[in-house]
């Protein structure tokens, strides 16, 4: 599972970050992700019924991914075993939780970790983390922030997050996000324009924009 998540980020390097006070317009940006190619869905806890959610759709995939269905805002250990339990194939955790990790881990589950000083990048790496989420960017610095830390870091593989635009991934990967969490800057006015957004996202993460 772990082995093939992680493929799949490398083809597909955005998670698609589902967070909404409503389960329907969860359902509908979950769905709306998939159907334009993104490969990680991640479902936080802050969405209604949202271990529900993961399941409606793990069901809908059936056997095996993508897309892979994950849960966000796993803060402690109890929101990490209710997420292996309703079928999650993936962690993101906005902090450096050692349960968190130790969840994971036994349940070989590809896991982020947030972090944002230099401190505690290493411990998330150190606990497993097979991506460090570094959170939040825009407000310390964004792009420039991230190539500081980098400097001394640069062997550890980071996820890029915190609520910027699409057009502006490529000064994140110009200083080595590896990945990026995104959500709200996704959709559109409707699913066409949803679709356009998540096509150019997508192109701008790998690098070959139209």
């Amino acid at each position: 599972m772990r082995s093939a998540v992680a493929s799949s980020l490398a083809n597909s390097p955005i998670i698609g970050v589902v967070r909404t006070g409503s389960h329907e317009e969860a359902t509908r940006q979950a769905h709306l992700f998939i159907a334009a190619g993104i490969e990680l869905v991640e479902i936080t806890f802050t969405v209604p019924q949202a271990t529900d959610l993961v399941r409606e759709l793990i069901a809908e995939r059936g056997e095996g991914g993508p897309p892979w269905i994950g849960m966000g805002t796993v803060t402690d250990g109890e929101r990490a075993r209710s997420a292996v339990a309703a079928g999650a194939s993936f962690l993101v955790s906005p902090n450096v939780t050692p349960e968190v990790a130790a969840v994971a881990r036994q349940e070989d589950l590809f896991l982020v970790l947030g972090a944002l000083t230099c401190t505690e990048i290493v411990a998330a790496r150190d606990l497993g983390a097979d991506l460090v989420k570094v959170y939040p960017l825009p407000p310390v610095g964004g792009a420039s922030y991230l190539a500081t830390v980098r400097g001394p870091l640069d062997d550890i593989p980071m996820l890029a997050a915190g609520g910027f635009g699409i057009e502006e991934i490529p000064a994140y990967r110009e200083v080595g996000a590896q990945a990026y969490g995104i959500g709200a800057p996704l959709l559109g006015s409707d699913d066409r324009e949803s679709h356009q957004r998540i096509a150019r996202a997508l192109d701008l993460a790998r690098g070959t924009p139209a």
